[in-house]
């Protein structure tokens, strides 16, 4: 039988769902307000599960809780960036270490990541585009999280697996670069290669180094059109 509590729960848990992903894409942009009122008449659920839901979105870091003012998406410094990437940096290449090892005895895996690269070199071959930028990032989205399941160590999984959002905010508010496109594939099919190779330490500095391109594109970004709620000067 399902009670008042655990209604409460699901509600709060569609609140929550809604919301991360509209901040993700940048439909909540950096500092807007989110009002209890607001976002009850906005997702019809009542303030209860509306309170929970930021109170999760606070504690992953995608929305403040001003005293006295209240709730608003997190807003995004050029510190906070740094600080995103130089995290992954340290998280990331250990584990397209571990996941080219579990790959090495792995059949399946290895098809997984073979199926990708071939995605990935079909790719370069296709008329750039809106539509190419879309679907090369659905594919990288799901190479990462190949890499995260394919990961040993639990607590690593599960760091990475929290910043994600966090990332495809960042990407979305710097906007797809269509150049970026280009030599992001590129450094897909060298991290693709080293782990098909069985090359742990290749496909780490292959990791280090997209890591790397990344943050210098969205810093360039950025800087290029600061939208509001980004704090350059931070």
């Amino acid at each position: 039988m399902t009670g008042p509590a655990s209604g409460e729960a699901s509600k709060a848990d569609l609140v929550h769902r809604q919301l991360k992903e509209e901040i993700e894409l940048g439909e909540l942009a950096p500092g807007t307000p989110l009002s209890e009122l607001w976002l009850v008449e906005r997702t019809g659920a009542s303030r209860t599960p509306v309170r929970e839901a930021l109170r999760r979105l606070a504690a992953e870091g995608l929305v403040d809780l001003v005293p006295r003012q209240g709730a608003r998406v997190s807003r995004v410094s050029l510190q906070s960036v740094r600080d995103l990437f130089d995290f992954r940096s340290l998280l990331e290449p250990a584990a397209i270490r571990q996941a080219t090892e579990a790959a090495t005895g792995d059949p399946e895996l290895r098809r997984v990541f073979a199926t990708m690269r071939s995605e990935f070199a079909r790719t370069v071959r296709r008329v750039p585009s809106q539509a190419r930028s879309r679907a090369f990032y659905e594919l990288a989205d799901r190479f990462d999280w190949a890499i995260i399941g394919a990961t040993r160590n639990e607590h690593l999984r599960r760091t990475i697996s929290e910043l994600r959002p966090h990332t495809a905010r960042l990407r979305n508010l710097s906007h797809v670069d269509p150049q970026r496109v280009e030599v992001s594939v590129a450094e897909h099919l060298r991290m693709c290669d080293a782990l098909l190779a069985g090359d742990a330490d290749e496909a780490a500095a292959a990791m280090a180094e997209h890591l790397a391109q990344s943050l210098a594109t969205i810093f360039r970004n950025l800087a290029r059109g600061p939208a509001e709620g980004l704090d350059l000067l931070g």
